[in-house]
Formats: structure tokens, C-alpha cells, sequence
């Protein structure tokens, strides 16, 4: 009778100690799934505006619009218009050509409009 109670009280007492050690890894096996459940979640949101992101881009490319733009870019004109190219000059050429011997800007510009003096 006497090893009775101190081995009941033992028994009960690792019993004890295993299911609150089985509680504990329960409660931190679920931290860690929660934790990576809000990884998982966060990565999702991002990609989900990304590709909100990208849809508009795709969408912005698809008007008119942007069609003409892009095609005026690359050099193509449209029917009865016309393409004006500018050349530009080495930095010392163009004061040069500015004031040449012509009689500078202002002379050429009525010259292309109204014809050569």
C-alpha cells in the first residue's frame, strides 16, 4: 500500500508531463504553419497586384492610342501625312550654322516659305 500512492502519484505525474510536452509541440507546429500560411498569403497579394499591374499595361496597349504612338516611334506615318526628321549637329556646327553665310535663321525660313530671294 505504501509504494501504491507515490507510484500512482508518479504515473499521473508523467502523464501528465507527456501531454503538456504534446500540447507544446502541437502549439508550435501550428505557430509555424500559421506563420507560413501568412508567407504564403503575403506572396499571393503580391503577385495578385502584379498581375493587376500587368493586365492594365496589356490593356493600355491594346487602345489606338497607344497603337499610333508607338508606330509614330518607330518612324511609320499615316496616310496624307508627312515625316519631318531632324538632324542634329556636332555642338560647334550648329552656332556656325546658325549665323552662316546665308545670313543666319531668319533667312532661311523665309526662304523655305516663300522661295529664294
Amino acid at each position: 500500500m505504501r509504494l501504491g500512492r507515490p507510484l500512482a502519484s508518479l504515473a499521473l505525474l508523467t502523464a501528465g508531463l507527456l501531454l503538456s510536452g504534446a500540447f507544446v509541440g502541437i502549439a508550435v507546429r501550428q505557430s509555424a504553419v500559421d506563420r507560413e500560411a501568412r508567407t504564403y498569403q503575403q506572396q499571393i497579394d503580391e503577385e495578385l497586384a502584379r498581375r493587376a499591374a500587368l493586365e492594365g499595361q496589356v490593356a493600355q496597349r491594346q487602345t489606338d492610342e497607344y497603337v499610333i504612338d508607338k508606330a509614330r516611334e518607330l518612324g511609320f506615318v499615316r496616310p496624307r501625312e508627312g515625316l519631318i526628321a531632324v538632324e542634329s549637329a556636332p555642338p560647334g556646327q550648329a552656332a556656325a550654322r546658325a549665323a552662316g553665310p546665308d545670313g543666319g535663321r531668319l533667312a532661311r525660313w523665309l526662304a523655305l516659305f516663300f522661295g529664294p530671294r
